[in-house]
């Protein structure tokens, strides 16, 4: 009987370890996958910034006509490790890219996805110390709300007599450094459920904060969030802006237009990239394209500025995984990319151009400074790029 107890009594014990050391190994297997899967999506970031740095270091070279497209492609496609494999994909290189990924001591996978962010909207440029770019931008989120309300029927029946105005002036309010709202008054009276230290008085940090604005439900930051951002680059890239971002630029503009313009950036046989060494241009080669379209764009469209050079701001999402099944695990990074210099050079612009037009104002109309002769305008000198990699303005992990 004794030995009988003391048998159960250790298969117990035996038992009771044995699944401890199951748990235990299961939780530790999971900690490692997730140190893998982070450093497989680090991996893929730090691959996703030698593709943008490679971009700028290209993009300052003189190129041929119609080569920018060609040189997009550096940063545009996504990438995937093991690189995926097509079902057209021949034997032998089948056999080489298989064998490429089991030589490698890496053991994970990644993907990565590079956006242009310069080219949306910054809402935070509704409280920029330019009065232009205030006033641009106001008209500009506000033309979102004005073309979905021309060609979305229930839209329109709910929302016919809102003042999305009031909506985007409280937007606005929340940047402001002044207690005077936009829409009269003092702001703070719209904010008090928030707390007293609502508004902030500051730019935007992240897009999720507009939810807390009064009056933003989630319908209308939905209908914003894909077509605005908080790392403009103060301009419109029609070779790279989304046909959200494009739709979003007159209130006139159809889907049938923002799409042809799309597909006429990424076919050469249609036209090609919309070209222009300065705004003007730039605007002036797109609209043609788009009122040649049939569509009548309204005259507040000559106020936008735009840019078809390189592009300076960037979105990466970066996905590492390793594990199978139901051990799988999963990280994400998203990193921001941004040329600081270019957006404070491009303010500055609109400050002194203002400034200017200020002091024209203030003399006697016409006027003109004489003629100066024997001088030639400076040599435009192309700014030294940073050294190191590119400059990231956020970074968040999941």
């Amino acid at each position: 009987m004794l030995a009988m107890t003391t048998l159960i009594l250790m298969i117990w014990v035996a038992s009771e370890v044995s699944t401890d050391s199951t748990i235990e190994y299961v939780v530790n297997s999971q900690e490692i996958n997730r140190i893998k899967a982070f450093y497989s999506a680090r991996s893929s970031l730090d691959l996703a910034l030698l593709r943008i740095k490679v971009y700028q270091q290209a993009s300052r070279m003189p190129l041929p006509p119609g080569f920018a497209q060609q040189i997009n492609m550096i940063w545009s496609f996504p990438f995937a490790w093991p690189l995926p494999i097509a079902a057209e994909t021949s034997l032998a290189a089948k056999d080489d890219i298989e064998g490429a990924a089991k030589a490698s001591i890496f053991d994970g996978q990644y993907t990565h996805t590079i956006t242009d962010e310069g080219s949306k909207l910054d809402i935070n440029d509704l409280a920029s110390p330019s009065k232009t770019l205030r006033e641009i931008t106001k008209k500009q989120v506000l033309t979102i709300f004005e073309g979905k309300l021309q060609n979305d029927d229930k839209f329109r029946e709910v929302y016919a007599n809102y003042n999305f105005t009031e909506l985007v002036n409280r937007i606005a309010d929340w940047m402001s450094d002044k207690n005077s709202s936009e829409n009269g008054g003092d702001k703070r009276q719209a904010f008090r459920e928030l707390g007293e230290n609502f508004p902030p008085n500051r730019g935007f940090r992240t897009l999720d904060e507009m939810r807390l604005v009064p009056g933003m439900t989630e319908e209308f930051f939905n209908l914003m969030s894909p077509s605005i951002t908080i790392y403009g680059s103060k301009a419109i890239n029609p070779n790279t802006a989304a046909k959200d971002v494009l739709k979003s630029l007159d209130p006139n503009m159809t889907d049938d237009a923002a799409r042809d313009a799309v597909e006429r950036r990424d076919d050469e046989d249609k036209g090609g990239q919309y070209k222009g060494a300065s705004s003007d241009e730039c605007r002036t080669d797109y609209k043609n394209f788009i009122e040649g379209r049939g569509v009548r764009l309204n005259p507040d469209f000559d106020k936008i500025p735009f840019q078809c050079d390189t592009v300076v701001n960037f979105k990466i999402e970066a996905i590492g995984m390793t594990g199978s099944g139901k051990g799988a695990v999963q990280k994400k990074i998203t990193a921001y990319v941004m040329n600081v210099q270019k957006a404070a050079a491009t303010i500055k612009s609109y400050l002194d151009k203002e400034r200017k037009e200020a002091e024209a104002a203030q003399g006697q109309p016409g006027q003109r400074p004489p003629p100066q002769t024997g001088q030639t305008s400076p040599t435009k000198t192309q700014e030294a790029l940073p050294k190191g990699r590119p400059r990231i303005v956020y970074w968040s992990e999941q």
